[in-house]
């Protein structure tokens, strides 16, 4: 079962980050600010993982912030990894303290979460020549329960309308013999 339209790829390294961008795409479409917030969640645990891979993760109570400076600092993540690392840290800190973020927002830090994604997976999956393919926008999916709904509506509305023909039918039968009992 695919969870993720763009970081399935992902599983074999972490699985909560599969999950953890799922949200973010089932998101994009209903709640683009929430969608943000998963995205920063993704980040900063990708982030742990890197700084646990390396021996440098201290502990839970340390701040996102910290850890990507620690991982700059000592020159584990490249300049380019860690701008989009902030980028999706501060997209995401407005998203929680100032329910900041629309669709465009959203996209962008897909986009860059993706990045960070096949980053992560060329250098600790050891795939440096990973291609991911072409990155596809989270489109809503259309609800196979409304489809469901309309059918059940038009099964009633026949039924109904056959209650209504039996019945019609049925008077007249009554009609019918009442006249047969008559002539008698």
């Amino acid at each position: 079962m695919q969870l993720s339209i763009n970081f399935d790829f992902l599983t074999v390294q972490d699985a909560k980050l599969v999950r953890l961008a799922a949200r973010a795409e089932y998101y994009f479409q209903y709640d683009p600010v929430t969608a943000i917030i998963k995205l920063r969640q993704f980040a900063g645990l990708m982030a742990k993982l890197v700084a646990a891979r390396h021996g440098t993760y201290e502990d839970e109570r340390e701040t996102f912030e910290a850890i990507l400076r620690r991982l700059s600092f000592e020159r584990i993540i490249p300049k380019a990894i860690a701008d989009v690392f902030h980028a999706l840290r501060k997209a995401g800190n407005s998203a929680v303290h100032d329910a900041a973020g629309n669709h465009s927002d959203a996209l962008a830090a897909l986009k860059f979460a993706c990045q960070l994604g096949v980053w992560f997976h060329r250098v600790y999956g050891k795939r440096p020549d990973f291609s991911p393919g072409a990155f596809i926008i989270p489109v809503e999916e259309p609800d196979p329960t409304e489809d469901l709904r309309r059918e059940i509506e038009a099964l009633r509305a026949r039924v109904a309308e056959t209650e209504e023909a039996a019945a019609r039918a049925k008077a007249e039968v009554d009609v019918h013999l009442r006249g047969s009992q008559l002539r008698k």
